[in-house]
């Protein structure tokens, strides 16, 4: 096996499915390996725009996208995969929480270990949303407005983030609104988001009201 380790600055996505211990609990091993692939198909597909930048992993109930290099071309690509991403897990009703982050990682064992302060950033950010959601942590924000983007241009908003320990730093991070433009109608992952908060226990059906209520308020170009 290829041992060797490639150390650079990348952007690095990370997502975790909600409740996911509980579905191995509870469901056939057949039906889970279906499922998994069905959410890889989607993130290869998120990513297939840009694939020669972006590579993707999987474990446990964790999904990753990452950069190949420290390019600034990667930056749309890590933006529009993950977006992608969240939006069909959703529809398909795979509740999933996210969050995008750029600094140092080192990749190796033929691209199956990754580590670095960039995935403990994104991982870090990803767990304490109280909601479904995606976030660009802060190296994340530093890093999209030094290449002279709006994070809010590409659906991001820095208010109302449902973070918990991370909340002292909510004024650099950016939510995804789910809004690709002026609301016309009303955004269809909301039935799909009501529908699983319906069959989720009670523990966890605050995360779904806060997702509802973040999406109505901002589903929509803010100006």
């Amino acid at each position: 096996m290829d041992q060797v380790w490639q150390t650079y600055e990348a952007w690095v996505a990370y997502f975790d499915i909600l409740g996911y211990k509980k579905k191995i609990e509870n469901l056939p091993l057949p039906l889970l390996q279906l499922q998994v692939d069905e959410t890889i198909h989607d993130l290869q597909r998120g990513a297939a725009e840009f694939p020669e930048n972006i590579d993707c992993l999987f474990y446990a109930d964790t999904f990753i996208f990452y950069s190949r290099s420290n390019e600034d071309r990667n930056c749309p690509g890590i933006l529009s995969g993950s977006t992608h991403f969240i939006e069909r897990c959703l529809s398909k009703g795979m509740p999933v929480r996210g969050a995008i982050s750029f600094g140092k990682i080192a990749v190796g064992h033929e691209k199956k270990a990754l580590v670095g302060k960039a995935y403990l950033e994104c991982h870090n950010y990803a767990e304490d949303q109280n909601w479904i959601g995606l976030v660009l942590a802060p190296s994340a924000t530093k890093k999209v407005q030094e290449l002279g983007l709006d994070p809010t241009h590409h659906g991001f908003i820095n208010r109302d983030v449902p973070l918990r320990k991370c909340s002292k730093s909510a004024d650099r991070v950016y939510a995804y609104t789910f809004c690709r433009g002026e609301k016309n109608f009303t955004n269809p992952l909301l039935k799909k988001v009501e529908e699983m908060q319906d069959l989720s226990p009670a523990s966890v059906k605050d995360k779904y009201e806060n997702t509802l209520q973040f999406i109505r308020k901002y589903d929509r170009v803010i100006k």
